[in-house]
């Protein structure tokens, strides 16, 4: 009799403690202890086998990281159309510049209309300078000569509503030039990947590669090794009005970035950025960007434009709003008030 009665204090006992464990595990599920809800989505890049790719893949591979069980699939983008496929909520999540975020949001050119819940979740590409690249043996030695001697120069912009394509037409928008009045001095204004832009500039039918590119970018480096070029500073009170105008912030190219250069280079930054759509849920975009900025370190070792994304220019997503999710993410951690 005495061991039954030991026996059932013991069985009994066994079940209190279950129950309590049950409702403590219980509590910790409810404060956002537990395992993260897994999620299915996609994540639109650039040009595919391009550097882009990597990017975007690069980020899915944090968000799976962090959230077991989630498929996070790729597809290749247009750095142009992927803000217009967010901002109609035909892609979840894509990689832009900071410069083609704001203009479609504002229904600003190439974007012919609004797309109001464009929203930032974070920078990925903290560096990419406006770089203005022309031949070393050139017949001019500033922007302000070429607008003053209206040289006919021929200009690889890249496409046509593409970030360099913006930057370069508002700079001599700022100087009252078009690119029909220098189509009108006798100059081109010629649509050219890098490659061919170089191409193009080594055999005497470019005067000017302007793009919006990384810090150093491989095609300059790469031409270096065929031909020699320089590269020409903005204005500072140019870039001052551009910076009102494009969603872009001043930043100094430094001299050792390119053996060519004998100084450092005024420019302006436009770095790229996560972006989705508002209507995307806040838990979601939440753990997006949790998952990102706790796989920093990752980042870093999958491409080096992605090295130096840290804590302190992570949230520098510029005019577009962050999408409440993110800006949640942030605050907790106080990168942002």
């Amino acid at each position: 009799m005495k061991h039954f009665i030991i026996f059932i204090f013991i069985f009994f006992g066994s079940l209190l403690f279950t129950a309590c464990e049950s409702q403590e595990q219980s509590t910790e599920a409810e404060s956002g202890e537990s395992a993260n809800e897994s999620f299915q989505t996609t994540i639109a890049g650039g040009t595919a086998g391009g550097a882009w790719t990597v990017f975007t893949e690069g980020i899915a591979e944090t968000i799976r990281s962090e959230n077991e069980g989630s498929v996070i699939t790729t597809e290749p983008g247009d750095i142009i159309e992927n803000p217009l496929a967010v901002g109609i909520d035909r892609i979840p999540y894509a990689l832009t510049y900071s410069v083609t975020a704001d203009a479609a949001l504002h229904g600003e050119e190439p974007y012919d209309q609004s797309y109001e819940d464009i929203r930032a979740i974070s920078v990925v590409i903290p560096t990419q300078l406006y770089q203005f690249v022309i031949r070393a043996n050139a017949d001019f030695d500033s922007i302000d000569e070429i607008v003053e001697e209206q040289a006919p120069v021929r200009i690889a912009i890249n496409d046509f509503g593409s970030p360099g394509d913006i930057a370069t037409r508002t700079i001599f928008n700022e100087y009252g030039v078009t690119y029909d009045d220098i189509r009108s001095w006798g100059g081109s204004i010629d649509q050219l990947t890098t490659a061919q832009s170089f191409e193009y500039m080594a055999d005497g039918r470019v005067d000017i590669a302007a793009d919006i590119v990384p810090v150093p970018d491989s095609g300059i480096v790469e031409a270096t090794a065929t031909m020699d070029i320089d590269m020409l500073p903005i204005r500072q009170d140019v870039i001052d009005s551009v910076s009102e105008d494009l969603d872009v912030f001043f930043e100094t190219l430094p001299e050792d970035t390119y053996d060519f250069l004998d100084e450092d280079i005024d420019s302006f930054n436009s770095p790229g950025l996560l972006i989705t759509n508002k209507q995307v849920s806040e838990e979601e975009v939440y753990q997006v960007t949790k998952s990102i900025y706790e796989n920093l370190d990752y980042l870093s070792n999958v491409h080096e434009d992605l090295a130096s994304l840290d804590d302190e220019n992570i949230t520098e997503v510029g005019e577009v709003p962050l999408h409440p999710g993110a800006e949640k993410f942030y605050e907790e951690e106080g990168l942002i008030n």
